[in-house]
């Protein structure tokens, strides 16, 4: 796990590059605290150098930075930028290729030799020998550069979910990359300016959806499951994965054996390091399941777990994990938020995020993450859980009633239609509307939100924050969960999540999104993924003997909830002052009779808090990372 950057210049070279690729190396501090390298090369010549320093005989146009954070083979042999034998290809890798044991042992018996531990090593030589297609035989999370000099290439992947974030930008001919905006930022070349379209979509839709830009015009992301390759004279990307695939044959005639083995397996090879891991444990299905499989493999009492508490709110989960933790024989650590820290973690997440928080949630993890620091530099959790496999009730009843429906024969009606009634009543209970009216399976095709927030000249010059979802599946369930895993939801906490772990130099690996694991739940039938009222129907089955009871019958939980009014209360003065603060108003982003209505309303009855956190923490982000008031340490 590292942070990487660096910059090619095709059209020539300036002598202030190596100081700048220095500077933007410094940003990533936090990504990998333990080492750092450079590899800097002429294109042209051929020359290169590779160490910890940017000084060379000549002058560079490419230049690759890694700072890293040891995780496999700690010693010096793991210093990046990692080459081939021949020293002809180099890479700068942040991530984690959790089967790199497999594919070394591979690689060996086809003539590769290693001179390292690393999983690092095994990407180059996984490049020598299939070239791009590489990245199809990766199972992990990953964004490296690696530079091929023999073909004159820079090839740019990423992960197939977009687990690790690669930006990039265009500065005339010079490619910018980086782990962060800040770094490609620091490089004093692109301006940090923001995008109008990300602020729109951010005060509307909460995140910018599909995991390809920024907050900022001009840097973008490599997508997702695609490899962006560079030349001198030009740019291709091409798309290695998709949702649809299947990598391997898996066994669909008893799915519950099935997802139990692969998920075994997937904790199995995300347990692979040679320092300490942690476990983030809600006392949910989830990362119960985790737990229970980390016990199984024989490290249940060596891990720690880490919970966020909130005494007093109705959502608080502790008691879920300590029986969990219990059970499993895991020392727990309940961390509680301190909604004095308020607007300094607001702060620090604007800064580590490029972008203003988006939910409150981030505020919990930042604690959470912070407190695991103290005893592991690696953390399994979760996520990705809900998306794949229909995990939020509010969101995924209406498509699975529409699949049923289409489902729906003469034959088959009696067990359907007893599951469409158990689901129709679910969805009667979330929406509190008259079980009639439920029965429209389609919604409505309503506006988009009231941009009220939005001052009316902002609002006309900005595009429209439109989400194209391709159809890939039949059934509308699935399609759901695709245009969530792919485009609307998990980007976006992915990208929170990696950002607010790495900002404590932790490794967040997440076992629920082992590309076999999707694959295989992608290609089950809908009605696997959820069934009447019981959403993660198959995850249920497959656990089913292995979680205690409270824990495998649990309708409650709905996500990650904190007491965000009460910490918005507690400071609410202060918030006041900043929103209505003639600085605030005169960057003419909102609406100054729409910001006071919605102080007024959440002072009054509560209500309007997630429009106010969003306020609060845009107008954060602004002072933070554009007007560069403060730089939290």
């Amino acid at each position: 796990m590292c942070g990487i950057a660096g910059l090619w210049r095709r059209r020539g070279s300036d002598p202030a590059d190596g100081s700048r690729v220095e500077r933007m190396a410094a940003t990533l501090y936090h990504r990998g605290p333990d080492d750092h390298g450079f590899l800097l090369a002429d294109t042209t010549s051929g020359r290169s150098s590779a160490g910890r320093s940017v000084a060379a005989s000549f002058l560079p146009d490419l230049l690759l930075a890694s700072r890293r954070l040891s995780i496999i083979d700690l010693g010096p042999s793991g210093q990046q930028p990692i080459a081939n034998e021949r020293g002809d290809i180099f890479v700068v890798f942040n991530g984690a290729i959790h089967n790199f044991v497999e594919l070394r042992t591979e690689l060996e018996s086809l003539g590769h030799t290693f001179r390292s531990a690393t999983d690092t090593e095994v990407i180059v030589h996984a490049y020598e020998e299939w070239g791009e297609a590489c990245t199809r035989r990766f199972n992990g999370m990953w964004a490296f550069v690696l530079w091929d000099s023999r073909r004159g290439e820079l090839l740019c992947s990423r992960d197939r979910f977009g687990i690790k974030p690669l930006f990039i930008a265009w500065h005339g001919d010079t490619f910018y990359f980086a782990s962060e905006v800040k770094a490609i930022l620091a490089g004093g070349e692109v301006p940090p300016t923001p995008d109008p379209a990300f602020v729109r979509r951010y005060l509307t839709f909460a995140w910018s959806p599909d995991g390809r830009g920024s907050a900022f015009a001009g840097i973008a992301q490599v997508p997702a499951a695609h490899n962006l390759v560079i030349t001198r004279d030009g740019v291709r990307e091409s798309r290695y994965w998709s949702c649809a695939d299947q990598s391997e044959a898996y066994d669909y005639r008893d799915p519950a054996a099935t997802f139990r083995d692969l998920f075994r397996d997937a904790v199995r090879v995300r347990l692979r390091s040679d320092v300490p891991i942690a476990l983030l444990l809600s006392g949910g299905l989830d990362s119960s399941s985790i737990a229970v499989q980390a016990r199984s493999q024989g490290v249940g009492g060596a891990m720690h777990a880490f919970t966020a508490t909130f005494p007093g709110f109705e959502q608080d989960e502790s008691q879920h994990a300590t029986l969990v933790a219990a059970e499993t024989g895991m020392p727990l650590h309940c961390v509680e938020y301190q909604p004095a820290n308020f607007f300094d973690d607001l702060g620090h997440l604007a800064h580590h995020l490029d972008a203003p928080p988006h939910r409150s949630q981030e505020l919990a993890r930042w604690a959470l993450l912070k407190a695991v620091a103290g005893h592991a530099s690696v953390v399994l959790e979760g996520q990705g859980a809900d998306e794949v496999l229909a995990g939020y009730p509010d969101l995924y009843a209406r498509p699975y009633l529409h699949a049923e429906f289409e489902a729906l024969r003469p034959w088959n009606f009696p067990v359907r239609g007893a599951r469409m009634v158990s689901a129709w009543r679910l969805l009667n209970r979330l929406e509190g509307r008259p079980l009639l009216e439920s029965l429209h399976l389609r919604k409505r095709p309503q506006a988009p939100p009231e941009l009220s927030l939005l001052s009316p000249a902002f609002a006309s010059s900005t595009d429209k924050g439109s989400w194209p979802v391709p159809d890939a599946f039949g059934d509308p369930l699935t399609q759901a969960l695709y245009r969530d895993t792919t485009l609307r939801i998990l980007p976006g906490l992915l990208y929170y999540g990696d950002v607010i772990s790495m900002a404590h130099s932790v490794e967040s690996r997440l076992p629920f999104l082992d590309h076999r694991l999707v694959e295989f739940a992608f290609g089950l039938p809908f009605d696997q993924k959820m069934r009447g009222a019981r959403t993660k129907y198959v995850m249920r089955r497959a656990f089913a003997h292995d979680l205690p009871p409270a824990i495998l019958a649990r309708r409650d939980k709905v996500g990650f909830g904190t007491p965000v009014g009460r910490w918005l209360q507690l400071h609410l003065p202060a918030i006041r002052e900043v929103l209505t603060s003639p600085r605030t108003t005169a960057r003419g982003v909102t609406d100054e009779g729409a910001v006071a209505k919605c102080l007024s309303r959440f002072e009054a009855d509560g209500s309007e808090r997630d429009q106010l956190f969003r306020l609060i923490a845009l107008e954060t982000w602004y002072r933070c990372c554009v007007d560069g008031e403060r730089t939290p340490g």
